[in-house]
């Protein structure tokens, strides 16, 4: 090689992407890199050292050439050496354009590739090491003089060289699943997955979890796409099955040529396990997709695939699974990367993408589509193809969707063609996940069930201990249902959500679940296809002895999706609306649900039916509590029609409704009439049931009010005293401290409170806490003990709060208890603050308080912001909320001559604004006591 042909080499090197500058800007693009990414490897550093000892070396050799001290032999020996130099710069220039921001990177895309560049450390590690062996033969060239030692050095330099190369493994990319370059979002998922690989020197196992059709095999093939070049073998196996686990390694053990794997009684698994674990296998990245058998993977002591999950720390694994709980065995909790659905933003991007739209801005169809789509991928990819195959657009396809349920499942169930998939799966988004529902009926049949009772219901908020009384049985048991929640959370089909108000010990039971509306939707076709869809329509359903539903939305769910098709029977639509009428705070809706069941149960079983005339008294009363006592008389009579024809003239359920005829009668000041009856009512009691039977009680109760009202309480005083000797339950004790109380006997009544108050825990129970304690606490206000009766409403308040929540109706009532006792203390900005709750959580939530309720928060907030000084805010409601009152109630109701009363006094105005002239001394508010306390005992202590 002549001088001339040395120097060309050399040139090539010197000039490749010009050494030195080439040195200076990758330095500073790494330097720019650690200023904002800490995790930048030390290897790439290391370069600064390596690359400048190289470039001085070179020009060296170029100096004595140019001086004529190299000969023609040295420059020939020095040709291999440099054109490997050549070779490794090469590699190291394609290594930092891959992993090293460039500038104006955008902040995800410099992280990203910070992260990325962690898993090249040791690649760059070897290369940085070979050009250092190499700077000592360069060196040697141009200080040592004898031709032949230099010429030795040299060739000994190569050979080393020669070996170091011959030692690098094979790098194999046995990839069979296609990448796309449509791939969206992901960026959080994308980063960790790097940042737990990029370990170098140590094996890692990461699981990627979550519904079938959620992306978890895209992303790990989006992941292997940023590896290529790098020194690292990537091998896929489809691990759904023994036999395609088996069939993924064969190919393996053919394309790298593990002897002895031919015959079939060969361990094939073992065989490829055991050349993953030994040095021969190089750098490696092996996926397990499709890792959803818990039994096949995890099951048993012998035979189980993961026996044969290779551990090495030259290699790293990525598993896809459905099942969370594979996930955790695998790779334990840290390294579960969990996917959930898509951004409703990446979700616009990838239906964009796919339809090949630019402005997504201008099409409010993609962001309603990717919304009712739920962000599952498949689904929209699925969607999208729908589209372009039959030359539509995303608003028909929105069209044909919601048109009805059918027509929604007919197009989750269309096939399509996905080069990106396994092409052994089922595209369709139903079919993908009838095969977990499947295998969870076969080998998780509990959870199955569960999932079959829950997509009943509306998809949001579950209730935990409804999910737990629906479905009996097994669940419940706290363990199992926990079980078996567990593992249908495991495999993303349902999440939980936590009530964050509840109190410690009642945290586990205030959790919720969510359905995924589509998981929700596959479900029920899924049991349609099943013939058994009927079957968990009724389980859900129950009937009136059985639980009631929680949530007035999952009975709306229940009654407009199924009694639409036919497929409840009018007992069981029935049944929905008793649910529904027991969980609706709004008297209004009670009765509008309660109309509609006895419409429906007369006219499919008649009108005298048990269940017809059980859902009538309802009716009734919904209409006492509406203080509609003529039309509750009536409806009670109308309901006693069809008991005593089914049930008897006697029984305790005909005896209750007359004397609820008779409470009606007492109402409308029909008082000899109702005193009949009750007495009438009272002997036949006695002589059926007995003295001391809680019915033969409660008559005698309410004939005592009976005579309260008429004022003769001598003779009410007597049947309370005969009352009080007898044995009587915790309900028949309340009532008779209740009728003491309103007779204005409030040291009897605060003595049976307080007693009652003794056995707690029965108060609980009965659900009579909150009202003891309130009515106790209303006896200390009309003494003026305010500060006794502050911590029994706030005891009430506490229990309200823990058993209903926030949002509860008698939740906020009791927020105006204990604010009305608050003013009095003059603590106004606590009772402000309460007040403001009441009014804005009623408004919200739609919570319907009576008008006097309503009311009463209204003008007590506006008292308080007198005395705080708020006098235009304090004006202006109170003539708002003396209007309403007037409007709701009348001129003569006790509350609005109250209003009346306190607006002349505290703010000298009439109704109508103006000011008021009179001088006549009026009472405050503080003078005139809360309105007294109605009798209610038509029904049972209010149910909550």
């Amino acid at each position: 090689m002549s001088g001339a042909e040395a120097l060309i080499v050399l040139g090539i090197i010197a000039n490749t992407a010009g050494v030195i500058d080439f040195t200076g800007k990758i330095l500073g693009r790494i330097k720019d890199a650690s200023e904002n990414y800490q995790n930048i490897p030390k290897a790439f550093r290391v370069v600064q050292t390596t690359l400048p000892l190289l470039s001085h070396a070179l020009k060296q050799i170029q100096q004595r050439i140019d001086s004529g001290v190299s000969d023609e032999e040295a420059c020939a020996a020095l040709k291999p050496v440099l054109q490997d130099c050549q070779s490794d710069i090469s590699d190291l220039n394609d290594i930092f354009d891959k992993c090293l921001p460039k500038e104006g990177s955008s902040k995800f895309r410099r992280g990203w590739k910070a992260v990325i560049s962690l898993k090249q450390d040791k690649k760059v590690e070897e290369i940085s090491e070979l050009l250092r062996m190499r700077v000592p033969l360069l060196t040697f060239h141009h200080v040592t003089t004898p031709a032949s030692s230099a010429m030795d050095s040299v060739a000994a330099g190569i050979a080393a060289s020669k070996i170091a190369d011959a030692k690098r493994p094979k790098i194999y990319s046995m990839v069979p699943v296609l990448w796309a370059d449509d791939f969206t979002g992901r960026e959080e998922q994308m980063s960790i997955l790097s940042s737990k690989l990029s370990q170098q020197g140590k094996h890692v196992r990461v699981a990627i979890v979550g519904l079938g059709g959620i992306g978890k095999t895209r992303i790990a093939r989006q992941y292997i796409e940023t590896q290529k070049g790098f020194g690292v073998s990537i091998f896929w196996i489809h691990a759904g099955t023994a036999e395609r686990m088996k069939s993924g390694s064969r190919d393996i053990a053919n394309e790298v040529g593990i002897p002895g794997c031919d015959g079939q009684d060969v361990d094939i698994l073992k065989k490829v396990k055991d050349w993953f674990e030994s040095e021969t296998s190089g750098r490696w990245l092996l996926i397990y997709d499709n890792v959803d058998d818990i039994d096949l993977t995890y099951g048993g002591t012998n035979g189980r695939l993961a026996d044969y999950f290779p551990r090495s720390n030259r290699g790293s694994i990525i598993m896809t699974t459905r099942n969370r709980q594979i996930g955790i065995k695998f790779a334990t909790a840290r390294n579960i990367i969990p996917l959930s659905a898509l951004s409703d933003e990446d979700s616009i991007t990838l239906m964009a993408t796919k339809l090949e739209e630019d402005n997504t801005e201008t099409n409010p169809d993609l962001e309603r589509l990717v919304n009712v789509l739920g962000g599952i991928p498949l689904a929209i990819i699925q969607a999208t193809s729908f589209i372009l195959e039959n030359g539509s657009t995303p608003a028909r396809y929105l069209e044909l969707y919601e048109a009805s349920e059918s027509n929604r499942l007919e197009l989750l169930s269309q096939d399509f063609e996905d080069d990106t998939r396994d092409h052994e799966l089922k595209n369709p988004i139903a079919s993908t996940w009838v095969v977990t529902f499947e295998y969870m009926k076969t080998h998780q049949p509990l959870a199955a069930d569960t999932l079959c009772l829950m997509s009943m219901f509306d998809s949001q908020a579950i209730p935990e201990a409804f999910i737990s009384k629906t479905a009996g049985g097994d669940c419940a048991s706290s363990t199992n249902l926990e079980r078996t929640l567990g593992i249908l959370q495991a495999y993303s089909l349902i999440s939980v959500n936590h009530d964050t108000s509840a109190s410690a010990p009642h945290k586990q039971m205030a959790r919720t679940f969510d359905l995924h509306r589509l998981v929700r939707l596959v479900t029920r076709n899924w049991l349609t296809m099943c013939s058994t869809f009927n079957f968990w329509v009724a389980k859900a359903i129950k009937d009136d002895e059985g639980v009631s539903v929680p949530e007035i939305f999952h009975g709306q769910t229940l009654l407009n999706e199924h009694t639409t098709d036919g497929l409840i029977c009018p007992t069981c639509t029935g049944n929905i609306l008793r649910s529904m009428v027991g969980v609706g705070e709004s008297i209004t809706g009670k009765l509008q649900m309660t109309k509609k069941a006895v419409a429906i149960c007369s006219f499919a079983l008649g009108t005298n039916h048990r269940k017809a005339s059980f859902y009538k008294k309802l009716e009734a009363d919904a209409l006492s509590l509406l203080k509609d006592h003529a039309s509750a008389e009536m409806t009670y009579r109308e309901a006693l029609v069809g008991y005593e024809a089914t049930l008897g003239l006697a029984t305790r359920e005909t005896l209750g409704i007359e004397r609820n005829i008779a409470i009606a009668m007492r109402e409308q000041g029909k008082h000899d009439e109702a005193e009949r009856l009750l007495v009438r009512l009272r002997k036949l009691s006695c002589q059926e049931h007995g003295q001391e039977d809680p019915v033969t009680v409660e008559i005698t109760q309410t004939l005592s009010y009976n005579m309260v009202a008429q004022g003769r309480n001598e003779e009410a005083l007597k049947l309370n005293l005969e009352i009080s000797k007898l044995d009587i339950n915790i309900f028949c004790k309340f009532r008779l401290a209740s009728s003491y109380n309103d007779m204005s006997e409030y040291s009897e009544a605060e003595t049976l409170y307080i007693s009652l108050l003794d056995d707690e825990d029965a108060l609980v129970r009965d659900g009579l806490l909150d009202q003891v304690l309130n009515r106790l606490a209303q006896i200390f206000c009309q003494q003026d003990q305010f500060d006794k009766a502050e911590g029994l409403q706030r005891r009430a308040l506490a229990y309200l709060q823990q058993s209903f929540g926030e949002n509860s109706g008698y939740t906020l009532i009791a927020k105006l208890d204990l604010a009305k006792t608050l003013y009095y203390l003059e603590q106004y900005h606590e009772a402000e603050g309460l007040l403001l709750q009441v009014h804005l959580t009623s408004i919200e939530h739609r919570i319907e308080l009576d008008g006097v309720h309503a009311n009463t928060a209204a003008w007590y907030l506006a008292i308080i912001w007198l005395e705080l000084g708020k006098h235009d805010q304090s004006k202006e409601l109170a003539l708002k909320t003396i209007e309403s009152t007037r409007r709701q109630l009348g001129e003569q109701h006790g509350q609005y001559v109250w209003m009346m009363e306190s607006l002349r006094d505290l703010w000298g105005l009439n109704p109508d604004g103006t000011e008021e002239i009179s001088e006549e001394k009026c009472p405050s508010p503080g003078d005139s006591p809360d309105q007294p306390v109605e009798e209610t005992e038509n029904c049972e202590p209010e149910e909550q």
